[in-house]
Formats: structure tokens, sequence, C-alpha cells
């Protein structure tokens, strides 16, 4: 890399849900602090939220990966039909980001899980917590092809960054997700968490529920989450996860709804609350996991990654988890209140510092 200009930075995200959008914003903001210049490749509702985020950025829409989900829920088989198409979609967008590179002179690559925004010219980082695909249990066996799948891919990058803590054959908070042979080009700088702990934040808000996700899963939780939230006492924030949205809802004392909050406001809200509702993604993880807060997890129906992050984190005691299909908030807050909540002793700025050694270090 050129030190002697501003380096140019392509930072591509994955657009399914907010989760890889909202860990990305640590490292694109310490970027811009660096002096780069950076131009944030994504699509949907991520990139509009990154716009919100971070408006002194350059943007690129890129393909979306279109992915398509039904209302009962992700199933293996209907995942499969969808690879040929992922699979179109990844090649187009590296010859997209073949070209970008050229015309743009861009210095360095980083792919929050969009397989084919790498460069072969110039140093190229993927950021993934996902080494390998959990599958239903009958399956399991056949875990091996989505590791090598991803392998496949890794190795086309400089490096491979997983957020989290190494812990024996993977990561403390990632466990079988990163269980894998690790190559030299992988590694776990920490956790990246897009919100910071406060000091001695008052705690005003008795629950938040953060709705998010890939629809039409989101507007199932928005529905049940609706029709429950009254029966729940003390004062309650909902956050719809819709950024293009603006309308705040007050339908009854002590309930506020927002449509969607900055990260920001978001730090405020998650600091000053007691418990939180959400599904179990694993940028939520690390978010929770940096504030220390009690849960109750929802996993979204049908996505064993977060089946399989809930059932961890409830095992060890930390957090309450419940099917979507059995919610009942009255009584599953009671519950969850009696978890000890994520420890919260670990911090993203530590990560960050050791992602920007690893990133112009290799550069």
């Amino acid at each position: 890399m050129n030190i002697s200009k501003s380096p140019k930075v392509f930072f591509a995200v994955l657009n399914m849900g907010l989760g890889h959008a909202t860990r990305s914003l640590p490292i694109i903001r310490e970027l811009f602090a660096r002096g780069c210049e950076v131009t944030v490749g994504s699509s949907g509702r991520a990139l509009i939220f990154l716009r919100q985020e971070i408006p002194s950025a350059g943007f690129v829409e890129l393909p979306d990966y279109r992915l398509s989900y039904s209302r009962r829920g992700v199933t293996l088989p209907g995942l499969l039909v969808q690879v040929p198409r992922m699979l179109k979609m990844i090649g187009r967008e590296h010859r997209l980001m073949a070209e970008f590179v050229r015309q743009q002179q861009i210095d360095l690559v980083i792919s929050d899980h969009r397989y084919g925004c790498y460069s072969e010219s110039i140093p190229s980082f993927f950021i993934t917590h996902q080494l390998r695909f959990i599958a239903p249990f009958a399956l399991r066996p056949f875990e091996f092809i989505g590791v090598r799948f991803n392998r496949r891919y890794h190795q086309k990058y400089t490096g491979v960054i997983v957020p989290d803590v190494r812990e024996n054959a993977g990561g403390l908070f990632s466990g079988r997700l990163s269980q894998v042979r690790h190559g030299a080009n992988y590694y776990f700088p920490g956790i990246l968490s897009s919100v910071r702990k406060q000091n001695n934040p008052p705690q005003d808000i008795d629950v938040l529920v953060s709705i998010s996700g890939p629809e039409p899963q989101r507007s199932v939780f928005e529905e049940i989450v609706r029709r429950q939230i009254g029966e729940v006492p003390g004062q309650k924030v909902v956050v719809l996860g819709k950024p293009e949205a603006r309308e705040v809802e007050t339908p009854a004392p002590g309930l506020t709804i927002y449509p969607h909050l900055s990260r920001r406001r978001m730090e405020e809200f998650l600091n000053r609350s007691k418990l939180i509702v959400s599904r179990s993604g694993y940028s939520t993880v690390m978010e929770l996991a940096e504030l220390g807060k009690k849960t109750l997890f929802v996993p979204t129906p049908g996505q064993t990654e977060q089946n399989y992050l809930a059932q961890r984190f409830s095992s060890l005691g930390w957090v309450m988890t419940v099917a979507q299909k059995n919610m009942n908030l009255s009584r599953d807050i009671k519950l969850a209140r009696e978890f000890s909540g994520f420890p919260g002793n670990l911090s993203t700025e530590q990560t960050v510092d050791t992602v920007m050694r690893l990133l112009f270090g290799a550069a």
C-alpha cells in the first residue's frame, strides 16, 4: 500500500438483516480516523443503514444475493436450491469488484461475508464468524461440504478475520461455528460491536425489544411482539429494524415503538435497558457481550446458527431462549430475569486496534 497518500479502501457488506452492517461500523469509522478514503458496497436495508451512519463515505450498490425465505421459516432444502443462483451472483460481484479496483485504484479490500469481493492484485480480507454452517442434526455428517465451500473462498483472501476470542479449537462465542482446521490466514482478534458499555447509565427502560433479520420473518416477529408487548409491565421500547421508515408510535402508556434508531441512540437505549429481547444473530451476541445484559433470545425459525447460539448461551446459564411459535412475552421475560446475562468483560476497542495492525501490516 502506498502510505504516502490516503489509502483507498473498498468495504463490502452483506445485506442479511443489519448485523453485518452494524459490526462493520467500528472498523469503517477507524479507517476514516486513520485518514483512509472509504467506499462502501452493499444493498437493501444494509445500504440504507450505512448511508445514514457514515454519510461521508462513498457508496456503491452491489448485486444482492437474493436469498428468499418463507413465513414458515428457513429450510435446508429451500436454501440448497438457491445455491446455483448465489454462485452466479458471487461471480458477478467479483467481476464488478475487479473492474472497480482497477478504475478507482483501490489499495485494500475488506468484505463482511460477501464471497466475491476480493482482488488478486491487492490485499483482501474476509470478515466472518461462520467457518462452519450448522446443519440440522440428521444432516450433521454433511457439514463438511459447507466447510469446504468456505475454505475454497477463504483461500482467495489475504486473511480471514473471525470476530471472536480464540478458545480451544474455535471461538469463545462462536463455538462450533468456528471449529474447523484453521489455516495460517485465520485471525481471532476479539469481539466486534457497534455499541459501547457506558459508565453507570440510568436503568429506566425495563424491556427493549430489538426486531431484526431478513423478511418475511422480521415481520412475523414484529406481529407477535405487537400483540403481546402490552401485557408486559414497566417501560418498554420496541425497535423495528426498518431504517427506511420514520414514524414513531406511542400506542400505550409506557410503550414507544421506533422504526429505527441510529447506532448512537441504540447504544444509549441498550445501556439503559434492564433486559433485551432479540434474535440470536451473531452481531447481536457481540453487542450483548460488550454490554453484559440479561437477554431473552427468540431465534429466527429455521436458522440453525441462531438456534445453536441461543441454546449454547442458555446452557451456560447466561440467557433465556424460547422458540418463536411458543413466545409468551410476559411469562418469558420473567424467566429471563433469572439468568445471569452475558459476562460483559470484553471490549471492541482493543479488537479494532488489532484489526488495524493486521490490515496495514499485510498491506
